[in-house]
């Protein structure tokens, strides 16, 4: 940062044009060219501009050095999700008037954009990335910024469903100027979601080894739990070595009182017990992971729990307890609608109709809505899970039954 920045800056704080500040000084011309930083300016003319502007250049200089390291420290207390240090940083900064300044704007609103995905507030995130593309924003970012916008754009499209530009935009990193390796992290649950489970496992080590290393373990949790995910779709994977990691995990997360993380933990333990047809275990997981999350934020998670649950007991108990099933899925199909989720809406009109309509009808609907749709969805794992229960349903139903299809990933 030259002191020609902070010239213009302050000159433009205080509504005055080059001639007036270089009145008595120097031309315009001049002024024009120290703001640029193509030329030097003495000690002497320092002193006369800070008097011009009424400030202290080189005092100034120290305070955007300063600004600048907050700015990598909120960054950090991000990544670490120390959310009462996230706040107080972000406080700091926004009473520093020198954050005006476009070259740490420019940053500024990435971290902004940032801390809003975080809250989960995409739409004002949205309104933040998408002033990168105004020019002038851009010539005044540093190297770093651009590759800090490829990873928080990533994040972004990730948060709103899209996994396939989510990694276009990470995999534009320059990992010789941003050595953030948690990018990493974002990597592997695009990959996850677009069912590249081997990219995804690939990803989800790097960024392990990243939390690891910097002794952050919620985010260590985070990294195992994506891991676990990508490990459950492998060609060879083991169930007894999957549960055991999953029990280790989820009692790291009762050490650190982390109930959010456990219950993701529980989905996903639910689902995998799901996966081999153990309704019972499975939905004894999904029960806790849905009590856990009745308060969080994140009401998806809470859905999926919900539907495991219900789809899980009913496979259970069959049709006992009717009128328990259909209150929840009343609470269910209502939260659905809020999110405009297609898929759950469809998960949950399914349950809907097996609890009112019955098991006959509930297959049909798994055979002619579901399983399309997910297809086109492109949930693979998910689609082949009802193919073979179909598939299953069919066989013990004594109908003629084609030759098992499952999609590939």
């Amino acid at each position: 940062m030259h002191i020609g920045t902070f010239i213009k800056y302050y000159r433009i704080f205080k509504g005055m044009t080059q001639k007036q500040v270089g009145d008595g000084i120097c031309t315009p011309g001049h002024i024009s060219k120290i703001e640029s930083g193509h030329l030097q300016i003495t000690k002497d003319k320092i002193e006369l501009f800070n008097q011009r502007l009424g400030i202290n250049i080189e005092k100034e200089l120290k305070a955007f050095k300063k600004c600048r390291l907050d700015l990598e420290l909120w960054h950090d207390v991000m990544i670490k999700q120390v959310n009462g240090k996230v706040e107080l940083l972000k406080e700091t900064i926004e009473q520093n008037p020198i954050i005006k300044i476009e070259t740490l704007n420019g940053t500024y609103k990435l971290l902004i954009a940032r801390y809003l995905i975080m809250k989960g507030d995409v739409k004002k995130a949205a309104f933040y990335l998408n002033q990168f593309s105004n020019k002038r924003l851009s010539f005044h970012m540093f190297d770093y910024d651009f590759q800090l916008y490829y990873h928080i754009r990533g994040m972004y499209e990730l948060e709103i469903g899209n996994p396939q530009k989510a990694i276009a935009s990470l995999e534009k990193i320059d990992r010789d100027i941003y050595s953030n390796p948690e990018s990493y992290y974002h990597m592997s649950v695009a990959y996850h979601d677009l069912g590249q489970y081997e990219k995804s496992f690939i990803n989800s080590q790097l960024a392990l080894n990243y939390f690891k290393e910097t002794f952050n373990f919620t985010r260590c949790i985070d990294a195992a739990t994506i891991e676990l995910a990508a490990e459950a779709r492998r060609e060879e994977w083991n169930l007894v070595s999957l549960v055991e990691k999953y029990d280790e995990l989820i009692q790291h997360c009762d050490n650190l009182h982390d109930h959010r993380r456990k219950a993701i933990l529980l989905l996903n333990l639910g689902n995998l017990y799901r996966d081999v047809m153990n309704d019972r275990k499975a939905r004894d997981a999904f029960q806790v992971a849905y009590g856990l999350l009745k308060h969080e934020a994140d009401k998806e998670m809470y859905v999926k729990s919900l539907f495991g649950y219900i789809d899980c007991s009913m496979n259970v108990y069959d049709s006992a307890n009717k009128e328990k099933y259909a209150s929840l899925v009343e609470v269910g199909k209502a939260l659905v609608g809020d999110m405009k989720n297609s898929v759950l809406n469809a998960f949950f009109t399914l349950l809907e109709i097996r609890v009112k309509e019955g098991e006959g009808a509930y297959y049909q609907y798994m055979d002619h809505v579901i399983i399309p749709l997910l297809k086109e969805e492109g949930q693979y794992a998910q689609c082949n899970y009802y193919i073979q229960k179909l598939y299953t349903h069919n066989q013990m139903d004594g109908k003629e039954v084609k030759g098992k299809e499952c999609v590939l990933n």
